[in-house]
């Protein structure tokens, strides 16, 4: 009986931290630090909210990166808070190229807490790397 209750408690706190809509960057491979992310999105619509793990004081870049194609799309970023991400109710702003056509790329070098992109036109991929 305990070890059931100790399973069920690890599933519920897995649960409730994998939301739809929330998803956690990638760990690259042991031979490659950081982490990455790329998810494909369809036509006026918004992907997940991508958390990010606090960026190291070594001067770690975010590098993001949209192939759009014929259509358009850009970036999202948030500086609010974990919880507030992971609930799902944090504040985005759009980085500062907004929208764009075709591929194009930028490097954060400030802390964000979040990531997110945006479909203006036509289905774009986004690649974060860091």
């Amino acid at each position: 009986m305990k070890r059931s209750c100790i399973t069920l408690i690890l599933l519920l706190v897995f649960v409730g931290f994998a939301q739809a809509g929330v998803v956690e960057m990638t760990k690259r491979d042991s031979n490659t630090p950081g982490y990455f992310y790329t998810e494909t999105i369809a036509t006026g619509a918004t992907g997940d909210d991508v958390r990010v793990y606090p960026m190291g004081m070594d001067g770690t870049r975010i590098t993001c990166l949209i192939i759009a194609g014929a259509g358009s799309g850009k970036f999202q970023f948030t500086t609010s808070s974990d919880a507030d991400v992971a609930a799902q109710t944090a504040t985005w702003s759009d980085w500062p190229k907004g929208a764009v056509t075709g591929t194009d790329w930028d490097a954060l070098t400030s802390q964000v807490t979040g990531l997110r992109g945006v479909s203006t036109s036509g289905e774009i991929v986004i690649e974060i790397v860091y």
